[in-house]
C-alpha cells in the first residue's frame, strides 16, 4: 500500500510541477522555441540553451508525470482492483494525460493557437484535479487498512 501511496502522491507533485513549468514556458514566451514535435528544431535532443532549454524541460518533465501516472494506474489495476475509487480516478488520470500530451503536440503544430493553448491549460488543470482526488482516495485506503489492522 505504501508504494501505491507514494506513486499517487508523486503523480500530484509531478503534475503540479509540470503545470508550473508550463507557466514558465508561457511567461517567457518559450513555447515557439521548439517549432516542431516530437523533435525540437529537427533534433531529438536539441542544444539546450535559453528558451529551448525552458521549452524542452517542459517536454521532458512530461515523461516524469507519465511514469508516475502510468505506474499509479497499473498499481490500481494489478494490486488494488477491488478499490473502485482509485481504479476509476487513476485510469481517468492516465486517459486525461494522454489527451493532454496530444494537445501539447497540437499546441506546437498550430503555432500556439490561443484556443489550443487554453484547452491545453484546461486539461492540465483537470489532470491535476484527477490525480489529487486519486491521491486522497489512496490515502483513505491506507488509513482504513491501518484501522482494520
Amino acid at each position: 500500500m505504501k508504494a501505491f501511496h507514494a506513486l499517487a502522491y508523486g503523480s500530484v507533485l509531478s503534475t503540479y510541477t509540470l503545470i508550473v513549468i508550463g507557466a514558465v514556458v508561457r511567461s517567457t514566451l518559450s513555447g515557439d522555441a521548439c517549432p516542431d514535435w516530437p523533435t525540437c528544431n529537427g533534433q531529438l535532443i536539441p542544444q539546450l540553451t535559453g528558451k529551448v532549454l525552458i521549452e524542452y524541460t517542459h517536454r521532458l518533465f512530461t515523461l516524469v508525470v507519465t511514469a508516475f501516472v502510468l505506474l499509479t494506474t497499473l498499481t490500481a489495476w494489478v494490486r488494488n482492483r477491488s478499490s473502485r475509487g482509485p481504479l476509476v480516478f487513476s485510469t481517468a488520470s492516465f486517459l486525461a494525460l494522454v489527451v493532454q500530451i496530444i494537445l501539447g503536440m497540437v499546441t506546437v503544430n498550430t503555432d500556439l493557437d490561443p484556443a489550443v493553448v487554453t484547452a491545453h491549460l484546461a486539461v492540465a488543470t483537470a489532470v491535476f484535479g484527477l490525480v489529487l482526488v486519486n491521491a486522497v482516495l489512496v490515502r483513505n485506503l491506507e488509513v482504513r487498512a491501518v484501522r482494520q489492522g
